[in-house]
Order: structure tokens, then C-alpha cells, then sequence
């Protein structure tokens, strides 16, 4: 019986969070339909973030990005990939095959090159305006 309550419990209680981060709307019959809208601010973040696509061993890169700003990196290709800062410490993200990650672009307006530590013929600049 406790189990049960405690599941009717948490049941509710969830509904009504949920409501509470949605709209809601009456049909004809009185009944209120609940539009659920999505609570985790880095998924929309990520969405909206400028974004470098490694296809391959090529990186498709955005044409700039502003300071500061987080950028998403999508390994599309079936190896693993990195983007690294030619200069020592200031980026570097490993993107697993079919993954994706992010970095933080550099604080001050550049040209910033960069490489994959994995794979030498892959080289790029990260324009930060």
C-alpha cells in the first residue's frame, strides 16, 4: 500500500510541475489539454549555438562566432576528432565518432587556428569577432 502511495504521489506531483512549465487549453467538453515545453536551457543553447561540422576529415567551419560565445562541435564522420588551439591551452575539445561536444570561444576579437591532434593533414581558424 505505502508503495502505491508513494508512486500515486510522485505521479501527481510531476503532472503538476509539468503544468506549471507548460500552456494549457480548454476543448469543448471542458477538459484541459497541457502543452509540455521543454525545461533544459543548454538543449535549446546547444540548438542555437554556431556550430563546426567535421564530415570526414574536413572541418566545416562558421564564419565567425562572437567572443565568448559557446560553439558546438558535430563529429559527423566514423572517427574520433578533436578541435585544438594551436595555441597551447586556450581550446580543445574531443568529439567521439557520431558525437558532438562544445568550446568556449576565446574572450578577445582573432583569428585563432587550430588543429586535430588526432589527424595532421586537419587544420582550421576560428574567427571570433
Amino acid at each position: 500500500m505505502k508503495r502505491v502511495c508513494a508512486a500515486t504521489a510522485a505521479i501527481f506531483l510531476s503532472t503538476f510541475a509539468l503544468v506549471g512549465c507548460g500552456d494549457t487549453s480548454s476543448d469543448s467538453t471542458g477538459m484541459q489539454t497541457v502543452s509540455i515545453v521543454a525545461a533544459n536551457g543548454a538543449d535549446s543553447a546547444a540548438a542555437t549555438a554556431p556550430t563546426i561540422n567535421i564530415v570526414g576529415f574536413e572541418y566545416q567551419i562558421p564564419e565567425s562566432v562572437e567572443a565568448g560565445q559557446v560553439v558546438a562541435v558535430r563529429n559527423n564522420s566514423s572517427a574520433q576528432h578533436s578541435v585544438t588551439s594551436d595555441t597551447s591551452g586556450l581550446f580543445s575539445v574531443t568529439v567521439n565518432a557520431n558525437d558532438s561536444g562544445s568550446l568556449r570561444a576565446p574572450d578577445e576579437p582573432g583569428a585563432y587556428a587550430f588543429h586535430c591532434i588526432y589527424h595532421s593533414s586537419m587544420h582550421g581558424t576560428l574567427n571570433v569577432k
